[in-house]
């Protein structure tokens, strides 16, 4: 793996916002016991992979420039950390709390909803997942729009977060850091999506 200048300086940012994020969850309410930092810090590093892995997915031409290797090997591997810590997330909490509701989509009153909206989260990332996979079955156009579910999935992890996640009520830190991942992601697809449709204009 060939790293360029400027594939260092992105390592870098990654690296500094997964320790950025940590650093923020000690400065915030302390956990309860390990189960309950499991749940929580867990989570968090498990968005932020998922969220570097979404953040990646309209640049796949400039990250395997930067890091001279396959795109999808480094999608990968953060998409599969995300996936393992969001999956411990419920887990642990059904374990530390004796239930398996934890896995249970709440539909009963909207608010309800996006403050268990994790739980609809973490089947649209398994879905993304499984998408990604088996996309050689199908026409680039189809699974692409398939596997973008994994915005969604994101938008709803976020108000899971925001209505019922500790250090979103308590740490203002982690709200402001999580809010600024999401309002980007959207950001970057939306322009993305501009510079298409002003390519296709021009032909």
């Amino acid at each position: 793996m060939d790293i360029t200048k400027k594939g260092y300086y992105f390592l870098g940012l990654i690296i500094g916002l997964f320790i950025w994020v940590i650093i923020l969850y000690f400065l915030g309410p302390p956990g309860d016991d390990v189960f309950d930092i499991f749940i929580r810090l867990g989570v968090l590093i498990g968005y932020t992979a998922m969220f570097v892995a979404a953040l990646i997915i309209p640049f796949m031409k400039e990250v395997t420039k930067m890091f001279g290797t396959s795109f999808l090997k480094i999608h990968h591997l953060l998409s599969v950390i995300g996936i393992i810590l969001i999956t411990a997330h419920p887990i642990a909490m059904a374990i530390n709390w004796e239930t398996l509701s934890v896995f249970l989509p709440e539909f009963s009153d909207w608010f309800t909803f996006w403050q268990n909206s994790g739980r609809l989260a973490f089947y649209i990332i398994y879905f993304a997942a499984i998408i990604g996979l088996v996309r050689k079955y199908m026409t680039p156009k189809i699974w692409r729009f398939l596997h973008g579910f994994i915005y969604i999935a994101l938008l709803f992890g976020y108000f899971h977060g925001l209505f019922s996640g500790t250090d979103f009520q308590e740490n203002f830190g982690v709200m402001i850091t999580f809010t600024a991942m999401l309002v980007l992601i959207f950001e970057v697809l939306i322009y993305r999506r501009y510079q298409k449709y002003k390519l296709k204009q021009k032909t």
